[in-house]
């Protein structure tokens, strides 16, 4: 563990939400989840200080990208040094509430995959609604959420998400499940209707 990650445990341990960095077991687990095979545009949440991040980019391609959201104005500044002569990594200093919008703003309507290890039992109710909310309208028709977390409770979010596979990484500590989520049709009704009443929106202002 880095003095890094110790002292941002020790600043904030409920945003870090672990005490140690995840183990290679689990960085194996949910980076073997993404298939590679076509460019890819994949978001992490709450990287930290980068060890998904670095197994992910061993298996990604040259046109795939991925795009880091790191709350936390330490991590974000370790990361922008660590992958700093990396083009396929772009790093952002906001949460997960405006990941659709910074999709847009680097010129992706979606994304591929959603890695996150996020602690959404710790976060408060409608808070957590909100940034479930925002990673399923941010994903593809075939995307994938892939999540890391010490219960299952995201599996009750089905008006949300369809457990697609589950897996337990018993070495790590502490252990976790780790669990791979496809986008449930109402959710994607639901965000074709709001992208629909955007652009009418727009229409109309426009016509005015």
């Amino acid at each position: 563990m880095s003095f890094l990650f110790f002292k941002r445990v020790l600043a904030n341990p409920m945003r870090v939400g672990y005490l140690v960095p995840s183990s290679p077991f689990l960085t194996r687990e949910t980076s073997s989840r993404l298939d590679f095979s076509s460019p890819r545009v994949v978001v992490e949440l709450g990287p930290g200080e980068g060890c998904h991040t670095r197994q992910i980019l061993r298996r990604m391609g040259p046109d795939c990208r991925l795009i880091l959201f790191e709350l936390d104005a330490e991590f974000a500044a370790h990361l922008t040094r660590q992958f700093r002569n990396e083009p396929r990594v772009t790093v952002l200093q906001t949460d997960a509430l405006h990941i659709r919008e910074a999709l847009h703003d680097l010129g992706h309507t979606q994304c591929d995959y959603v890695v996150s290890g996020i602690p959404f039992s710790t976060i408060e109710k409608p808070v957590r609604d909100r940034i479930l909310n925002r990673i399923a309208g941010a994903m593809s028709d075939e995307g994938r959420f892939i999540a890391y977390q010490l219960t299952t409770r995201l599996c009750d979010e089905d008006h949300l998400f369809e457990l697609a596979e589950k897996s337990f990484c018993a070495l790590n500590f502490p252990p976790v499940n780790v669990m791979e989520f496809r986008r449930a049709r109402v959710s994607a009704n639901l965000r074709n209707a709001s992208d629909t009443e955007t652009l009418r929106g727009r229409l109309s202002h426009a016509e005015a």
